[in-house]
C-alpha cells in the first residue's frame, strides 16, 4: 500500500519526544542546587534541536543556554552542536550571513574533534545557504559529502535530509533527478517515521510538477500536506498555501489564488520567514492584477519589493562573500597539507624506481647474454616451429568458428527469455497494485497516488519493453554491437525508475551517487540490459530493510561502476561459476522466493566483452556481494 496506516500514537510522536525532554529538563530546575554537566547541555542541545522547525526564539533560548555552559566546562562538542543548531535557526529565518557564519565555527570545531555528525550536519547548512545564493555545484558537493557520512554512521533523518536538499540543487537545476532525490528521501522518512520530512517531500514533488507544467499533479501533493490531520507545521503549511496560489495562478483561476496566497502569507510573516513572505506577496500581486484590481496589486507589488530588497541586500552579500572566503582558505591549509604529504610520498616513489630500474637494467643485460648464446640453437627449430604454430592456429581458428555458430544458434532462445526475465518484476508490482484496486483497500487519495504511481510504471516498463524488442529484433542473426556516445548516468537513472516500486516492495533502499554527469561509449540497449540484470540480482538477493547503493570511481582513463548489495552473498565455489555457467546449476531463488532462468550473468559477461569493458565480482556469504563494471572513459 503507497500510505501506510499509522497508529494514533506514531501521529504525535515528534511531540511526545519534546514533551519528554522538557519534562527532563523541567525536573533538573525543580532540583535544589543544580549541578551543570555535559548531560545537561545535551538535553539542552536536543529542546533547541526539536524547537528549530516550530518554535525558533524558543530554539534561540536553549541554544544559548547550551552555548553559555558548554564555554564555561570547555565542553568543545557541545558547543559545535550548538553553533550548527544556532546556524540552522538563522537559515530557517533566511539570516543567510549568521547562518553561514554559526555553521562554519560549528564545522571547524566538528572537524577538529573528528566529529562525523557534527561535520555531516554542519556541511548540510553550508550547502542549504549556498543553495539560497544560487550556487548549486557548490551545494551539491556539501550535500553529497553529508551524505555519504550519514550512510557510514547509519544516520537516517540526516540522510533523508541530505537527499530532500539535493533534490532541492536538482530542482534549481531543473533536471529530472529531483523528484528520484524527493521520493528517496520521501521513502526513508516513512520508514523511520518522521512526519516533517515527509511533509517537506510532498511540498517539493509539488514544486517540481509545478515547474514541468503539470499543476493538477502538484495541486496534489500540495493538498497532501494541508489535509494530513496526522501532522501539521505553520512553516510546511505556509509553503503548502503558496504553492497552490501558483498552481491556481497557472490555470488562470485567480479567486483561488488569491485566497490561497492571503492564507500562505499570514502563516509566513507569523513565522518570519523572509523568502516564503515575499513568494506569497509576489503570487498576491500577480493574482490580484489578473482580476483587475488594481488597489491590491500596488499594495502586495510595494510589499513584494521592500522583501525583495531586505532578502539580499549589500551589505548581507558582502559578509558571505567574506565568509565564504574564510572557509575557502581554510579549505586550502588542509590541501596544502595533503599536497606536502603527496611529494613526501612523490620523493619516496621516485627513489623505489631508480632502484627498481638499475635492477631491472643489471637483469637486462644478463638477459641479453642468454639471448645471444640461446640464438644460435634457436636458429635450428625455427622452421619447424613455425609450421607446428600454423597448423595450431587453423585449428584454433577453426574451432573458434564452430563455437561462434553455435553461440548464434543458442542467441534467439535467449532473448525472450531475457525479455520475461526483465519485465516479471515491474508487471508483478503493478498486479500487486491493482490487487489492493480489487480488494477495496485504499481511500480515494491512495487510489489517485497509486493510480499515477501505477502510470509512470506502465510508461517506463512500456518504454523498456518497445526497447527490448527492438534490440531482439536486431539481434536475429547473432550479437551486434551498435557503439555511441551515451549517458552512464541517465540509463542509470532509467533502470532505477523501473526498479524503485520493486524494491519499495521489499523495504530496501535503492541508493543512487554521482556528482556529475558521465557518459561512455557503448551500445545503449546491451548496457541498459546489463544493468538491469545486475540491479535486478541485487533487488532479488537483498533481505528485507537492505540496502543498494550504486556509485561511481571517475579517474582519467576509466569509469567505475559499484552495484553493491548487502545481501545473502555467495560461497566461493558459486562465485567461480557465475560467469561460466547457465541455466538451472547456477540459478537459484531469491530472498522472497523470486525465481530466474539462470542466464543473466553469463549474458552480463557477454555484453561486457562486447562493449571493451571488464567486469570483477566480490562477495562473502551473510554480508553481500558487490559487482564493478569498468569502461574507457572518452
Amino acid at each position: 500500500m503507497v500510505f501506510s496506516i499509522l497508529s494514533p500514537f506514531l501521529a504525535f510522536s515528534q511531540q511526545k519526544k519534546l514533551d519528554q525532554l522538557l519534562s527532563q529538563w523541567k525536573k533538573l530546575n525543580s532540583v535544589a542546587q543544580q549541578k551543570s554537566d555535559t548531560s545537561t547541555i545535551n538535553l539542552l542541545n536536543s529542546i533547541a534541536n526539536e524547537y528549530v522547525q516550530t518554535a525558533s526564539d524558543s530554539a534561540f533560548i536553549f541554544s544559548e543556554k547550551a552555548l553559555a555552559l558548554s564555554k564555561n566546562l570547555k565542553y568543545t562538542k557541545g558547543s559545535a552542536i550548538t553553533y550548527i543548531n544556532i546556524g540552522r535557526i538563522h537559515y530557517m529565518k533566511c539570516n543567510y550571513d549568521q547562518s553561514l557564519k554559526y555553521a562554519l565555527i560549528g564545522l571547524k570545531l566538528s572537524t577538529q574533534l573528528n566529529d562525523k555528525a557534527g561535520i555531516a550536519a554542519a556541511s548540510n547548512v553550508i550547502g542549504l545557504i549556498y543553495l539560497s545564493q544560487k550556487k548549486p555545484s557548490l551545494a551539491l558537493r556539501e550535500f553529497i559529502k553529508a551524505s555519504k557520512i550519514n550512510i557510514a554512521i547509519n544516520n537516517q533523518t540526516r540522510l533523508s535530509s541530505n537527499y530532500l536538499n539535493a533534490g532541492l540543487t536538482y530542482l534549481m537545476a531543473k533536471s529530472d533527478s529531483a523528484a528520484y532525490y524527493f521520493s528517496l528521501s520521501k521513502s526513508i522518512s516513512r520508514n523511520i517515521e518522521d512526519k516533517h520530512l515527509i511533509a517537506m517531500a510532498n511540498n517539493r514533488l509539488g514544486d517540481y510538477y509545478l515547474q514541468k507544467g503539470q499543476a493538477q499533479k502538484a495541486i496534489f501533493y500540495y493538498y497532501s500536506v494541508l489535509r494530513n490531520k496526522k501532522y501539521q507545521n505553520d512553516w510546511e503549511n505556509s509553503f503548502a498555501y503558496t504553492g497552490l496560489a501558483k498552481c491556481y495562478f497557472k490555470l488562470h483561476r485567480y479567486k483561488e489564488a488569491t485566497v490561497n496566497g492571503e492564507k500562505g502569507l499570514l502563516l509566513a510573516q507569523k513565522n518570519n520567514t523572509k523568502w516564503d513572505v515575499e513568494q506569497s506577496l509576489r503570487t498576491l500581486h500577480e493574482s490580484y492584477n489578473a482580476l483587475g484590481d488594481t488597489k491590491n496589486a500596488y499594495k502586495y507589488l510595494l510589499m513584494d519589493k521592500i522583501y525583495s530588497d531586505s532578502l539580499f541586500d549589500e551589505s548581507k552579500e558582502k559578509e558571505i562573500n567574506a565568509l565564504s572566503l574564510k572557509q575557502e582558505q581554510a579549505e586550502n591549509e588542509v590541501l596544502i597539507k595533503k599536497n606536502q604529504i603527496a611529494e613526501e610520498k612523490e620523493a619516496i616513489n621516485r627513489m623505489i624506481t631508480l632502484v627498481i630500474v638499475l635492477i631491472a637494467v643489471f637483469l637486462m643485460v644478463i638477459s641479453i647474454i642468454t639471448y645471444r648464446n640461446a640464438k644460435k640453437n634457436k636458429k635450428l627449430y625455427q622452421a619447424l616451429q613455425k609450421k607446428t604454430d600454423f597448423i595450431a592456429t587453423q585449428s584454433e581458428l577453426i574451432e573458434q568458428k564452430n563455437e561462434e555458430l553455435n553461440y548464434s544458434n543458442q542467441t534467439k532462445d535467449r532473448l525472450f527469455s531475457i525479455i520475461g526475465h526483465d519485465l516479471r518484476g515491474p508487471f508483478a508490482t503493478m498486479l500487486g497494485a491493482l490487487e489492493l484496486f480489487k480488494i477495496g483497500e485504499l481511500d480515494e487519495d491512495e487510489k489517485q497516488l497509486m493510480l499515477d504511481r501505477i502510470f509512470e510504471q506502465m510508461t517506463v516498463t512500456s518504454a523498456m519493453l518497445e526497447n527490448l524488442l527492438a534490440w531482439a529484433n536486431s539481434q536475429q542473426e547473432g550479437l551486434k554491437t551498435q557503439s555511441i556516445s551515451l549517458s552512464l548516468t541517465g540509463i542509470m537513472n532509467e533502470i532505477l525508475s523501473v526498479f524503485v516500486m520493486v524494491a519499495g516492495e521489499k523495504n530496501i533502499q535503492l541508493i543512487h551517487h554521482f556528482e556529475e554527469a558521465l557518459s561512455i561509449k557503448g551500445d545503449p540497449d546491451q548496457i541498459r540490459i546489463l544493468f538491469q540484470n545486475l540491479v535486478a540480482n541485487a533487488i532479488k538477493f537483498t533481505k528485507s530493510k537492505g540496502k543498494i547503493v550504486i556509485s561511481y570511481a571517475v579517474s582519467d582513463s576509466a569509469i567505475k561502476v559499484s552495484i553493491k548489495d548487502d545481501g545473502v552473498g555467495m560461497s566461493e565455489e558459486k562465485l567461480k561459476l557465475i560467469f561460466q555457467e547457465s541455466g538451472k546449476s547456477i540459478s537459484t531463488y531469491g530472498t522472497k522466493k523470486e525465481k530466474g532462468i539462470g542466464i543473466g550473468l553469463a549474458l552480463v559477461k557477454k555484453f561486457v566483452e562486447l562493449n571493451n569493458a571488464t567486469i570483477t565480482v566480490s562477495s562473502k556469504e551473510k554480508e553481500g556481494t558487490e559487482f564493478v563494471v569498468e569502461f574507457t572513459r572518452i
